[in-house]
C-alpha cells in the first residue's frame, strides 16, 4: 500500500530513522550501524591492511575553508574520500557548500541566479573562472535556447551531444586531451545536471571521478534549476595527454518501490556547463601534436573548419576531403564535422574549433594574418595558436607543387598517430571502449570494462560493446554464448528475470526460480548471431528484482539496504567461428571502415554535386567519420562526373537536384525517395531556416528544449504510461574485489561448490539447450529490388549503396538529402557516434530532427573475398548462405535425398538373387 498522501517530511524521517538514515541540515545523511550508534567515519583506504591512520586537521584556505579534493559537497560521509595529494592518504570530511566571493570588482549574484541574458552571463563567468580553492555550488537558471551560452566556460569536454543518466545506477565516461601547457596550470572542472523531480535526494547521490581519483561526491536534488559544481583541479591531479572523467549516479525514487518506478529517474548532464576553464584562461597549442587539444564544443563535435582560395574547385575539393580526415585521424576526434569557407571567412575563435589554412603563400599572405613566413620558400605545415585565430593549421608554399608537398605530410601514414600518453594506473572500468573480435574468441566483462556490481536496487542493467569485423557474415545461422556469473538473494521472488539484449533487441530472458537465492557459475545463455551485425554491437545485461517489500513499499521503502543482485566480472561472452566474407551492398561494412573501397589500394572516386560550401562540407564530415571508424584516411579523388565511371567504385555527395538519374536508379534510391521531396524548395540562402551547420547547433539547441519538456512530462506522470525502454549505460562499483564478494554470497546463500551444484548446473545446460524460448525479433526475408517501399516523409537524408552499373564488384554509395543545407546538417547529426553505429541495410533514411533511423534490408548480394577462402570459412559461409536461403536449402536436401535413393538403387540392383 503506497501512502502517498501521509509522506511528509517528518513521516519520512521517522521512516528513515528506523532503517537506520538520520537526515542532516545540509540535505545529506549518514547510515547508523543497527545498535543505532553514529556509523564512524573510516579511517583507511579499502585497499590498506586495515591500519588505522591518524586524522589531521583538513587543510584549510586563506579563508578558512577546508579545500583540497576530493569533496564531499553535501558533508554526508557515506562512501570513502581519500585525500591524495601526500602520502599515506587520509581521510577527511570537508565542510558543506561553499558560497560564492567577492573578486574585487563587485559582489557576485546572490545563488541562486538566472543566466538568460549576456549580463547574467558575465557574472556566471566570473564566477567559474574565480581564481581561488573553494568548491562552489551554484543553482542556474539556463535559457536553452539561446547559443551564447556556450562561452561560459573554456574547454567543454563531453563528446556527445546529450547525456542523460538514466534508473537507479547509471555512468558516463570518456577521455579528453590536454596539452602540457594546460596540464601543467590546473583549473576549475564544473559539471552542471538537472534532474528528475521523483528523485530523492537523501538517498541519491552524484559521484565524479578524473583519472581514476572520486573528487566529488554531491546529492542529487536539483530538479527545477541546473546545479552545477565548480571543484578546483590542482596541476598535479591532471596529465598531458588523455584524462579520463566518469561521472556515476545512484538514485533513488521518493515514492514508489516498483521496477516500472526506475524508469521516471534520470538525472542530465548539461554538456554547456561541464568543463575546464584554466587559470589564466585557455592556454595555447604549441605544435600539430597538441591538436586532440582542440577538443569539442558543446554539441560534442570537433568543427574542422577548412578555408581556401576557390573552395568550390575541383582540386581545393580533394584537398579539402584529404586535409579533413588527416585532421580528424591525428586528432583521434570522437565526432568531426567539417565547414569549407573562402579565406576571406575568417571567425573568432571557439572552444573546439580548428581552422585548417591551405594555399599558396601569396594567397594566404594578403587575406590571413599570422601566416608563416618561411611559406614563402618550401612547402610549410604548421600549427599556429594566438588570440586572433585560435588553433590554425597552415598548409602552404610557395607554389601549388608544395602545397601538395605539405598538404601529403599532414595526410602521410607516418603523422597520423601523434604519441599517446597512456593514462597511467588508470582502471579500465573508468574509461571502457569497445573490444575487437576478429574471430572465434571471448571477451569477459573486466576485459570490456565493467567491474563486479553489488547491487540493491530494483533494476540491475549494465552493457559492454564489441566490434565484429566488416566482413562478419554470420546473421542467420549459430550462437554466442554467455557464461553468466552472477548471484541473488534469497530476497528476490520467483519469477524475477534476468534478460540479455543485443544491439536493443531482447535476445534471451531466463527466470529465477529459487526462493532461497542462488548463484550462478559459466550458467550458459545462449545469444542468436542473427542479433549481432558488423561494426560496434551493444551487449546489455538486465535483471529485474521482484521483492515483497517492494510491494508493500511503506515509507522509506526505497533507500537502499542490503544487496540483493551481484554480477561477477568474470561473465564471460564467447563468439564461436563464424564466416569472413564481404558484402555488398552493407552499409554497416562502409560505415565500420569503408568497405568495399577500403579493400582495393586505388583512390576512391568521389563526386562532390554542385558548388554550394554546404555539400562540400558533407563529403568533407563524411569521408572523415569514416577515416575515424577506419582508423586511417582513405585516398580520394575528386571527380566532375560519374557517367564515365559505370564500371568503377564511386561515392556521390549531392543535394537531390544535382544527382543524377543514372546514379539514383543504380543505387535503388528512385524508388524511395519521398514525395515532399520532390516539391520545389527555395533557393538557396532565401530560406527562414538557417542552413548547413548553423541549422544542426539550431537542431541541438531544439533538442535541448524538447528534452526538457519530455522529462517535465515524465516527472508529471509517475503513474502514467511511461516509455519503458532500455538504459545504455550503468554504473560499476569500482572497490569491489570480484573474489571476497563471490565468497560472500556462497557464505550468504549457504551454497559449496560440490557435486551438488555441478549436476544442478548440468540440468540447467540441458534444460537450456533444449529450450527454444528465447524472445527476439523474427528475421524477416530480404527485399529484392522490386520491393523498396518509400521511406518516411520526415526523412531529411539517404544513403544508398549498390552495385556499380558496369561491375558489380565495385560499389556505388549515395548521400543526397533535399538541400544542401539539408545534406550538411544531416550528415553532420548521423555522424554522432551513436547513429552512426545504426547505418545499415542497402538504404538509411535519417530524420534530423528526431534522430529518426530507417533501413531497408539488402535484396540481391554481391559476395567480396576479404580473407583467404579456406575450406573451414566456406563451410561457415555455406552455412549462413544456406540458413538465409531456406527455401533453396530445402530444395537442394530433397535433391541430394533422390539422388542418394537412385544411387543405392544403382548399387544393389545387381546384388541379390535374381528370379
Amino acid at each position: 500500500m503506497r501512502l502517498r498522501s501521509l509522506l511528509t517530511p517528518a513521516v519520512l524521517a521517522a521512516a528513515l530513522a528506523a532503517h537506520g538514515v538520520s537526515l542532516a541540515q545540509d540535505g545529506g545523511f549518514t547510515i547508523s550501524p543497527e545498535n543505532g550508534e553514529p556509523a564512524p567515519l573510516p579511517t583507511t583506504r579499502p585497499e590498506t591492511d586495515g591500519a588505522d591512520a591518524v586524522l589531521p586537521p583538513p587543510p584549510t584556505n586563506r579563508f578558512g575553508r577546508p579545500t583540497p579534493p576530493p569533496f564531499d559537497i553535501n558533508g554526508d560521509g557515506r562512501a570513502p574520500v581519500v585525500n591524495f595529494q601526500e602520502e599515506p592518504e587520509v581521510i577527511f570530511r570537508p565542510s558543506t557548500t561553499v558560497s560564492p566571493l567577492s573578486d574585487g570588482r563587485g559582489p557576485l549574484p546572490v545563488l541562486p541566479f538566472d543566466a538568460t541574458n549576456r549580463s547574467q552571463l558575465q557574472d556566471l563567468t566570473r564566477l567559474l573562472h574565480e581564481s581561488n580553492e573553494d568548491v562552489r555550488e551554484l543553482r542556474v537558471l539556463v535559457d536553452g535556447s539561446q547559443q551564447w551560452i556556450d562561452a561560459v566556460i573554456d574547454r567543454p569536454i563531453v563528446p556527445r551531444r546529450t547525456i542523460r543518466l538514466d534508473g537507479e545506477i547509471d555512468y558516463a565516461s570518456w577521455t579528453f586531451f590536454l596539452s602540457a601547457a594546460e596540464a601543467s596550470r590546473g583549473g576549475t572542472l564544473t559539471v552542471g545536471f538537472t534532474n528528475s523531480v521523483l528523485v530523492l535526494p537523501e538517498a541519491s547521490r552524484l559521484r565524479v571521478f578524473l583519472n581514476g581519483r572520486q573528487i566529488a561526491q554531491t546529492a542529487i536534488d536539483s530538479p527545477d534549476r541546473t546545479k552545477v559544481i565548480a571543484l578546483p583541479i590542482a596541476a598535479g591531479l591532471l596529465r598531458p595527454g588523455n584524462n579520463a572523467v566518469r561521472i556515476e549516479t545512484d538514485m533513488r525514487h521518493r515514492i514508489d518501490c516498483s521496477v516500472d518506478a526506475t524508469f521516471e529517474l534520470w538525472t542530465r548532464i548539461d554538456t554547456r556547463l561541464t568543463g575546464f576553464s584554466f587559470d589564466g584562461g585557455r592556454a595555447t597549442l604549441s605544435g600539430l601534436n597538441d591538436i586532440p587539444g582542440v577538443g569539442v564544443g558543446s554539441n560534442g563535435a570537433t568543427l574542422l573548419r577548412i578555408l581556401q582560395r576557390n573552395p568550390a574547385s575541383g582540386v581545393n575539393k580533394d584537398r579539402a576531403l584529404r586535409a579533413a580526415q588527416a585532421a580528424a585521424v591525428r586528432g583521434r576526434f570522437v565526432q568531426p564535422l567539417v565547414e569549407v569557407s573562402d579565406l576571406r571567412d575568417l571567425q573568432a575563435p571557439a572552444p573546439g574549433v580548428l581552422n585548417i589554412i591551405i594555399g599558396t603563400y601569396n594567397q594566404l599572405q594578403s587575406a590571413v594574418p599570422s601566416v608563416p613566413a618561411e611559406g614563402a620558400s618550401g612547402p610549410i605545415l604548421a600549427l599556429v595558436d594566438n588570440a586572433d585565430l585560435g588553433p590554425t593549421v597552415f598548409i602552404t608554399g610557395p607554389s601549388e607543387r608544395a602545397v601538395e608537398n605539405a598538404l601529403a605530410r599532414f595526410n602521410a601514414s607516418g603523422a597520423q598517430e601523434a604519441p599517446r600518453l597512456p593514462i597511467a594506473a588508470t582502471p579500465p572500468w573508468l574509461v571502457p571502449d569497445s573490444v575487437p573480435i576478429e574471430k572465434d574468441d571471448g571477451v569477459s566483462l573486466d576485459r570490456a570494462g565493467v567491474k563486479t556490481i553489488n547491487f540493491s536496487g530494483r533494476r540491475f542493467t549494465t552493457d559492454f560493446r564489441v566490434t565484429l569485423p566488416p566482413d562478419f557474415y554470420a546473421s542467420a545461422y549459430g550462437e554466442a554464448t554467455l557464461y553468466l556469473d552472477a548471484a541473488y538473494s534469497s530476497d528476490v521472488e520467483p519469477g524475477s528475470r534476468l534478460s540479455v539484449l543485443v544491439n536493443g533487441e531482447l535476445s534471451t530472458a531466463i527466470s529465477f526460480t529459487s526462493s532461497r537465492g542462488e548463484v550462478f557459475e559459466d550458467f550458459p545463455i545462449t545469444l542468436p548471431m542473427r542479433n549481432f551485425r558488423p561494426g560496434v554491437n551493444q551487449v546489455a545485461i538486465v535483471a529485474d528484482l521482484e521483492t515483497e517489500a517492494d510491494r508493500a513499499c511503506l515509507p522509506g521503502g526505497t533507500v537502499p539496504s542490503r544487496d540483493r543482485f551481484v554480477l561477477f566480472s568474470s561473465t564471460e561472452l564467447v563468439f564461436p567461428e563464424f564466416a569472413r566474407i564481404g558484402q555488398l551492398p552493407n552499409l554497416a561494412s562502409f560505415a565500420t571502415n569503408g568497405s568495399p573501397y577500403s579493400l582495393s589500394p586505388e583512390p576512391v572516386r568521389v563526386y562532390i554535386g554542385g558548388t554550394s560550401f554546404d555539400t562540400i562540407g558533407a563529403a568533407g564530415t563524411l569521408m572523415s567519420n569514416i577515416a575515424i571508424s577506419r582508423g586511417m584516411p582513405i585516398s580520394t579523388n575528386v571527380i566532375d562526373s560519374v557517367s564515365q565511371y559505370a564500371d568503377a567504385g564511386a561515392i556521390i555527395v549531392a543535394p537531390l537536384q544535382d544527382v543524377s538519374t543514372a546514379a539514383l536508379e543504380a543505387t535503388g534510391a528512385s524508388r524511395v525517395i519521398p514525395a515532399t521531396w520532390l516539391q520545389p524548395f527555395p533557393p538557396d540562402g532565401s530560406a527562414s531556416e538557417p542552413e548547413g551547420l548553423e541549422r544542426y547547433d539550431a537542431v541541438l539547441r531544439r533538442l535541448r528544449q524538447q528534452l526538457r519538456q519530455e522529462e517535465v512530462r515524465l516527472d508529471r506522470a509517475a503513474n502514467g504510461n511511461v516509455d519503458r525502454g532500455v538504459r545504455q549505460d550503468i554504473a560499476a562499483d569500482p572497490l569491489s574485489d570480484g573474489g571476497v564478494t563471490r565468497d560472500r554470497w556462497f557464505e550468504d546463500l549457504q551454497q559449496e561448490r560440490g557435486i551438488g551444484t555441478m549436476l544442478s548446473g548440468a540440468v540447467r545446460s540441458l534444460r537450456n539447450a533444449l529450450s527454444l524460448g528465447f524472445s527476439g525479433r523474427s528475421r524477416g526475408g530480404f527485399a529484392g529490388p522490386g520491393d523498396l517501399r518509400p521511406v518516411g516523409d520526415d526523412a531529411t537524408l539517404i544513403l544508398a549503396q549498390a552495385p556499380a552499373p558496369a561491375n558489380d564488384r565495385s560499389a556505388w554509395t549515395l548521400v543526397t538529402a533535399p538541400t544542401a543545407g539539408l545534406l550538411s546538417a544531416s550528415v553532420a547529426a548521423i555522424s554522432a557516434p551513436d547513429d552512426w553505429n545504426r547505418i545499415g541495410g542497402q538504404i538509411t533514411a535519417f530524420d534530423v530532427e528526431n534522430s529518426n533511423i530507417q533501413t531497408v534490408a539488402v535484396g540481391n548480394v554481391n559476395y567480396l573475398a576479404t580473407v583467404p577462402l579456406t575450406f573451414a570459412n566456406f563451410r561457415l559461409i555455406a552455412a549462413n548462405w544456406f540458413s538465409i536461403n531456406s527455401s533453396v536449402y530445402a530444395v537442394v536436401l530433397v535433391v541430394a535425398a533422390a539422388a542418394l535413393g537412385f544411387l543405392t538403387w544403382l548399387l544393389v540392383r545387381p546384388v541379390g538373387r535374381k528370379d
